[in-house]
């Protein structure tokens, strides 16, 4: 599955299988929120997007965690288990 940013940079969803999706895609910088309580990560919004946020649904289930890997200079990685 491929979405488009705004700026036209395809951003690669690839399922994993047991509920685990990771998206990667270009990006020269991207935000990161925490919960209330500092212990997981409650938003991730690369450059251009599309921002994930904990409660999201993007179609294939409701996201319950995020977890930013490590990628490639100017790019970006981050893991999304979902509720299936």
């Amino acid at each position: 599955m491929t979405f488009i940013d705004r700026y036209g940079k395809k951003r690669k969803i690839t399922n994993n299988g047991h509920g685990m999706y990771t998206m990667e895609g270009e990006a020269h910088y991207y935000r990161v929120g925490m919960n209330d309580e500092n212990t997981e990560i409650a938003y991730f919004d690369p450059e251009g997007g599309p921002m994930l946020m904990v409660g999201d649904n993007l179609g294939f289930g409701k996201i319950t965690g995020l977890i930013v890997e490590q990628a490639k200079e100017n790019h970006f990685k981050v893991r999304l288990e979902v509720e299936q």
